[in-house]
């Protein structure tokens, strides 16, 4: 009965909803001037067919010289028309950002080492994200769409985005460019004329992706699977490949993106803004072509030193000493027509920008898991070229920097299948890089007929009701944790433990293992234990990378049980190393000794012998991070070392770090490196004597230099969102 009345709560709730956003939304389509001009009658097809699916769209043209000005509108259009959205089409201003890299999965560049260009991220959250400040540094002198912003203090140090956003941007100059735009919003408003359920996706997993882990890889199944069942009805429905299929996975992937029926394409892999890396080439059966293959990497090696400027023969005799080879081995480095047919075996390793162009990909949807791949501040870059094809792709997401491979690229991926814009769904999920690269509008045809929640309800009961209605996709469910997490709810902690612990599904456990560690309270470090006897092998590799971080001592043993039970895993093995040096290894090694004294090993000393290289490698991690904070003989690797503990936040030296940071006879330059190091321990079970270290420090020195107070408040208020 109970389950039947909340089943009936909340269709009620999603029917009045339905009502209610028809009322008060918005979208803008944001383009130059020029664009408008050549663009005119396909930009108002399109506003057109977003507004016949029930959301008012509107077309702004202005010349926009500011991202302010861009952004003052948007605010002005949330807070007067209910605004949801936004796509920027044409030339409209790039925010790069600078002080946030805490809000990237991986990218760490040294902002006062390299320019500005390299140092910086070109991210829509400048436009989307509310809450988010930032201090204007300077324009771009010689690419003046570019403006360079640092993120203060004050700012809010957790990304919420108000609105989601989308960009269109050709790839080509003037009327080449016009004519780029007309076709793609000509195949946007016939997509969006058409029926088209997500029931066709493909996979593809690339060489270096997760370690090359088939332990990693094989629950990729399950969860899509979960997420969007329509597509593992047939053979043709679900296909997964990986780079291992030699030796032609390139030409497999031109016929699958040539498919007109594919919904959905994942690409996890290595990326530069002009290149998909797919693969190396295959490692040969035969001696003849191992060899060649080494005569090919060898070459290949000593050209990309050359072109930093190394002398070549010194290079040469350096490698041949190195790896005990002859000169044979670099026999027409330099020869044009070796270099002409290394550089052909070398294309088929990977997508190209000349590639893409020939095979004008049809998926509607493509999901780029790949580094610079969304570059959208270089002239041409990967995603651009497929929503500019003739194909039917109409919607990339990419990052515009690098990013972190042990992260997941399909957190409530389902919303896709119940009939979401995909913008909808970027805006729940984004990362400081992370952009919908095409009309953020588009949306699959649902693929069952639930009525799906309602993402502008801001009333946590209504959500309490979607998380308990066993009706809808277990996505949707998660997406009502997202929800309360996002309105406060007092008992989310409680809550996400309880889900967690009572969830069949691999998915909606993972959310939970997201959302907990904001909270200050035993329920995570409870559910990273019982993490790692999860099904699911993302949850185990991620739990016990997350148990470093934190930093108990009581983990120790549950990490050791793992890894006599998953060792072969080796994203897993490689994550139990780097958090051992966190904790307590002679502890780690007494356990390590009794576990191998009573497990059936084939080869028992010889197990023995590589744990304990791998603990002694995580202890004197340890020791000589602890070594370079404390003893002066080893300053000079004092911002090298500091910098590095964002990688490798050590609980176990926050006093250290503290009382370095205190002294004010250091460098200034060096306590704000470590100020703002110390905010990368977000999840340290110390974290709140960070925050009293360092509000201490603000109150002692009223007079201090403006960039270390305005850094010390960065690190308190982003530690601040991991103590509710």
């Amino acid at each position: 009965m109970r389950r039947f009345f909340l089943f009936l709560l909340a269709a009620l709730l999603c029917v009045q909803a339905g009502a209610q956003q028809k009322a008060g939304r918005h979208f803008a389509i944001f383009v130059d001037k020029a664009t408008a001009e050549a663009c005119r009658s396909e930009l108002e097809a399109y506003r057109a067919a977003v507004t016949a699916e029930g959301l008012p769209a509107e077309i702004y043209a202005a010349e926009w010289t500011t991202p302010e000005q861009v952004r003052d509108r948007i605010r002005q259009l949330y807070r007067e028309k209910g605004l949801e959205g936004a796509v920027f089409i044409g030339d409209i201003p790039v925010a790069m950002i600078q002080g946030a890299q805490h809000f990237t999965s991986a990218f760490k560049m040294d902002q006062q080492q390299f320019p500005k260009f390299e140092a910086s991220v070109p991210s829509d959250r400048f436009y989307d994200d509310f809450g988010l400040k930032f201090r204007f540094v300077e324009r771009d002198s010689t690419r003046h769409d570019l403006f360079y912003y640092w993120l203060t203090g004050d700012s809010a140090q957790r990304i919420h985005c108000d609105i989601y956003t989308g960009r269109i941007r050709a790839t080509l100059p003037g009327e080449e460019g016009f004519a780029q735009i007309r076709a793609y919003l000509q195949k946007a408003v016939a997509a969006h004329q058409e029926a088209n359920p997500l029931n066709r996706v493909v996979s593809y997993t690339g060489e270096g992706s997760f370690s090359n882990s088939l332990s990693a890889w094989k629950d990729e199944s399950i969860t899509l699977r979960e997420q969007m069942p329509a597509a593992f009805q047939d053979a043709d429905g679900a296909k997964f490949y990986m780079f291992y299929m030699y030796p032609d996975i390139k030409d497999v992937l031109a016929r699958e993106l040539a498919r007109p029926d594919v919904d959905l394409m994942f690409f996890h892999e290595h990326g530069t803004p002009d290149r998909q890396w797919l693969t190396n080439r295959a490692p040969g059966e035969t001696e003849d072509e191992l060899y060649a293959n080494g005569r090919l990497a060898a070459r290949q090696l000593l050209r990309r030193n050359v072109r930093y400027g190394s002398d070549p023969m010194a290079t040469r005799d350096k490698y041949i000493r190195q790896y005990g080879i002859d000169s044979t081995w670099f026999d027409g480095w330099d020869d044009p027509a070796v270099v002409a047919q290394d550089s052909i075996d070398d294309i088929k390793t990977g997508i190209v920008l000349e590639d893409v162009r020939k095979y004008n990909p049809n998926p509607r949807v493509v999901i780029f898991d790949a580094c610079y791949n969304g570059d959208f501040r270089e002239e041409d870059f990967i995603a651009a070229e497929y929503i500019l094809g003739s194909g039917r792709t109409v919607a990339c997401l990419g990052n515009s920097v690098n990013v972190l491979q042990d992260k997941s690229s399909s957190d409530l991926l389902g919303m896709l299948d119940a009939g979401y814009r995909i913008g909808e769904w970027a805006q729940l999920t984004n990362i400081l890089e992370s952009h919908v690269i095409g009309d953020p509008t588009y949306r699959f045809t649902a693929s069952s007929s639930v009525a799906v929640p309602d993402l502008q309800n801001s009333d946590p009961a209504y959500w309490l009701s979607v998380l308990h209605n066993e009706t809808l996709p277990t996505d949707l469910q998660s997406l009502a944790l997202y929800k309360l997490f996002d309105l406060k709810y007092e008992g989310l902690s409680d809550l996400l433990r309880d889900t967690y612990f009572r969830s069949p599904s691999f998915m909606q456990r993972l959310q939970c293992l997201h959302l907990l560690p904001f909270y200050n309270d035993g329920n995570y470090a409870e559910v990273l234990k019982a993490a790692l006897e999860d099904p699911y092998e993302f949850i185990r590799r991620k739990a016990v990378y997350y148990m470093g971080k934190v930093g108990r001592n009581d983990f120790v043993p549950y990490i050791v049980r793992l890894y006599m039970d998953d060792w072969l895993s080796e994203r897993i093995a490689f994550n139990i190393w780097q958090s051992l040096s966190h904790l307590d290894t002679d502890l780690a090694d007494e356990l390590f000794d009794d576990a191998i004294d009573k497990a059936d090993l084939y080869d028992r000393e010889s197990f023995r012998k590589t744990v304990k290289a791998n603990v002694n490698s995580a202890r004197n991690m340890y020791v000589s991070s602890l070594r370079t904070m404390s003893d002066p003989d080893y300053k000079r690797y004092k911002k090298s070392f500091t910098q590095s503990l964002r990688n490798n936040p050590y609980p176990a030296l926050v006093p250290d770090a503290l009382r370095k940071l205190a002294d004010t006879s250091e460098d200034t330059q060096y306590r704000i490196l470590l100020a703002e190091a110390l905010g990368w321990y977000v999840r340290a079970w110390n974290r709140a004597d960070i925050i009293a270290g360092c509000e201490k420090i603000l109150a002692d020195e009223p007079g201090m230099d403006p960039a270390l107070a305005d850094e010390l408040t960065k690190t308190i208020n982003r530690l601040k969102e991991y103590m509710r």
